[in-house]
């Protein structure tokens, strides 16, 4: 953590110049208590962006193994707090990691779609269910997060604003049995409060 912490503070002026990062809604994160937050994805770098948007608690994202072999991303995310997870080949090492995590009280952050859509409205993607299980499981609250930028694509210096929306109660998923079924329900509930910050757009200031 301490290692965090002198990383954060070099290295996260320096990424909000960079990315031209704005964040709203920081009075949305709760300050303390498990945590799972998740954002859409549009690039590699959103691990980056959501990390130096969100001063008040330290993210461990779980992102896929691919973005680690990336030079010099590669070694940002890793000191950033992320794991990698490989898709496709349910790595069940990962997932344990990640409800351990949330259950000591740490921060993760997950994206639904499981993988990026340069270029794509959100609304016009798909999602996996990984999300609601894992809130099922580690039994904490979500934290839906929209990143905005022109054209749902990330360039040096284009302006990106990321948005935290209100967590999302475990009682609010509508868990019954935490069957499958109701995994999946609650990852598009989750995913469709990520939506909603979309279209209410970025708030005036």
């Amino acid at each position: 953590m301490k290692v965090y912490k002198f990383l954060y503070k070099i290295l996260a002026p320096i990424f909000r110049i960079i990315f031209n990062v704005h964040a709203h809604g920081e009075e949305n994160i709760p300050e303390e208590g498990g945590l799972l937050i998740c954002p859409n994805h549009i690039s590699a770098p959103d691990v980056i962006m959501v990390a130096v948007a969100t001063r008040k608690r330290p993210i461990n994202f779980m992102a896929k193994a691919e973005v680690f072999k990336v030079p010099v991303l590669g070694l940002i995310v890793k000191a950033l707090g992320a794991y990698p997870i490989r898709r496709g080949e349910g790595d069940v090492g990962a997932i344990r990691k990640t409800i351990s995590l949330l259950k000591e009280g740490r921060t993760v952050g997950m994206f639904p779609q499981g993988t990026r859509y340069k270029g794509v409205d959100p609304h016009e993607t798909s999602i996996k269910h990984g999300a609601g299980m894992i809130a099922h499981r580690a039994g904490v609250p979500v934290l839906p997060v929209a990143i905005i930028t022109k054209g749902y694509k990330v360039s040096v210096f284009k302006r990106v604003d990321v948005i935290f929306g209100k967590p999302i109660l475990p009682s609010e998923l509508g868990f019954e049995s935490g069957s499958r079924a109701d995994q999946a329900a609650a990852s598009e509930k989750i995913f469709t409060e990520i939506l909603k910050l979309h279209e209410a757009g970025v708030p005036k200031k």
